[in-house]
């Protein structure tokens, strides 16, 4: 079986500071093929790409951690992977997925393209907001194999609004450790009256007082439990927002 694909750090550098905004117009990424690496552990997922559905993520998010699920957490932090795997591999998902350029309606060309086809840096925020990468973390978070009639359950919560795992759990630190995602996740699943309306401004509230909480404790020796009995706490204040 193939072993799959990697471009190499000066490239990825290059293709980033030599961005060329035409080269996101056409149906293929040019790309020098010179400039790649194999990963001799990890197989080559055939027909990704077409498993893809550009109007559900939850679903693309499923398919592309299953493609990937032999990853280990420091491999799929790699600017490497996931760049190329948005510019080549995954780039037909890609344009159709995220079309503003090729339509001619971003903003800024330069800036829709770094936002989505790039890592900004290796940190969880910039992991959790690429386009591919945000995907296959979002699954790893909120997975829970002890859950044998569905592990995804929590995975459905966490793509219930787009900017949950992305803006929300991602940008603090909260969101790297996988036993707070899924305390809250369980959390709201077992308060879901608490969450019917608001349901952004309210999962903002409670990963910023988890977070707050994270600044004095050290969360990531604690379990879903002791993250779910925090948000009870607050429910009171939950239910006000």
């Amino acid at each position: 079986m193939a072993k799959q694909v990697i471009f190499k750090e000066k490239y990825v550098k290059k293709i980033k500071d030599e961005l060329n905004v035409d080269f996101y117009r056409g149906n293929e990424f040019m790309y020098d093929r010179k400039q790649t690496l194999m990963l001799p552990n990890i197989n080559f997922p055939e027909g990704l790409s077409e498993k893809l559905n550009t109007s559900d993520d939850y679903k693309s998010a499923i398919q592309i951690y299953e493609a990937f699920r032999e990853l280990e957490p420091i491999q799929a932090s790699d600017e490497r992977l996931w760049t190329y795997l948005s510019h080549v591999d995954l780039y037909p998902y890609m344009i159709k997925r995220w079309d503003d350029v090729q339509k001619g309606i971003a903003k800024d060309n330069k800036k829709f393209i770094l936002d989505h086809w790039f890592l900004s840096s290796s940190t969880q925020s910039s992991l959790m907001r690429h386009a591919i990468a945000g995907l296959w973390w979002s699954v790893y978070l909120s997975t829970d194999n002890t859950r044998m009639d569905n592990k995804y359950h929590l995975t459905k919560i966490l793509f219930r609004q787009l900017d949950f795992p992305t803006r929300t759990l991602g940008t603090y630190k909260l969101g790297r450790h996988k036993e707070a995602v899924i305390g809250i996740l369980e959390f709201i699943e077992d308060n879901e009256d608490l969450f019917k309306t608001k349901f952004e401004y309210k999962t903002r509230f409670v990963t910023k007082h988890l977070n707050v909480i994270g600044g004095v404790k050290p969360i990531s020796y604690y379990d879903r439990n002791f993250f779910k009995e925090e948000l009870k706490k607050i429910s009171e204040k939950i239910f006000k927002i």
